[in-house]
């Protein structure tokens, strides 16, 4: 998802991405210390999706 595509999306909605890349952030963390995946650079994708969530979320708070 990019970040025009979550500005489109409501609060609720939001909360429910938050909740599932956090998750899959976990999942991909695990998966990386036991050798499942090799591609580490997915740790920082889903961190940065994390953040720019969080950051509209925050945003639509104040609004």
């Amino acid at each position: 998802m990019n970040i025009a595509e979550l500005r489109q999306l409501t609060t609720k909605k939001l909360w429910v991405a938050l909740k599932k890349a956090r998750r899959e952030l976990a999942v991909t963390r695990f998966h990386v210390q036991t050798g499942q995946e090799q591609n580490t650079a997915k740790i920082k994708k889903q961190k940065k999706l994390i953040a720019q969530i969080s950051t509209l979320l925050n945003a639509k708070k104040e609004a």
